[in-house]
């Protein structure tokens, strides 16, 4: 029997400063689909998915993640036994954008405020108030904010899948 294997070209970078292109070209693709699938892990080491709107924030330390989130028992439980997840976007177009990330629930409420504010001030349809879920603001019982710091990020065009050209990968070389 004879198999024929179609091999990907990735270009990987390791570093612990995400290139610039590589962070644009994942955040033109996330903040385009907006909504992600988000996996963690359970108890049992199995993969659980989600449904959430990251938004992606360049900063002096490179890419930070913020998700406003319910800190149901089931997320707690889960970021606790292993704090890391991943984020996929997908479009029809078949543009994908990975984040692999550590994942921790925001304390400090001046952060959290800020993290709001952020999303307030982005348009449409990333952009949204947090206070249409809740109205009692950031300080809510029921509100979070979780913060993704990528370890791992891949963000790749149609074209670019179809092997016309090397997958922009980055990997933080201490994650």
């Amino acid at each position: 029997m004879v198999v024929d294997l179609l091999w990907f070209t990735t270009m990987v970078v390791e570093s612990p400063d995400i290139p610039d292109e590589v962070a644009g070209a994942f955040v033109a693709i996330a903040h385009r689909v907006v909504w992600a699938t988000v996996a963690t892990v359970d108890r049992r080491g199995r993969p659980r998915s989600r449904v959430m709107h990251p938004l992606w924030e360049r900063t002096e330390a490179g890419l930070t993640g913020w998700v406003t989130s319910r800190p149901t028992p089931l997320k707690v439980a889960h970021l606790d036994r292993t704090p890391f997840l991943s984020c996929a976007y997908w479009d029809p177009q078949h543009d994908v954008a990975v984040a692999d990330c550590r994942a921790g629930w925001v304390a400090d409420p001046e952060e959290r405020a800020r993290v709001w504010e952020l999303f307030r001030a982005a348009p449409p349809p990333l952009g949204h108030d947090p206070a249409a879920i809740w109205p009692d603001g950031p300080a809510a019982p029921d509100a979070g904010v979780l913060r993704l710091d990528p370890w791992r990020v891949r963000a790749a065009t149609a074209a670019e899948i179809a092997g016309s050209g090397p997958v922009p990968t980055w990997r933080w070389t201490n994650g």
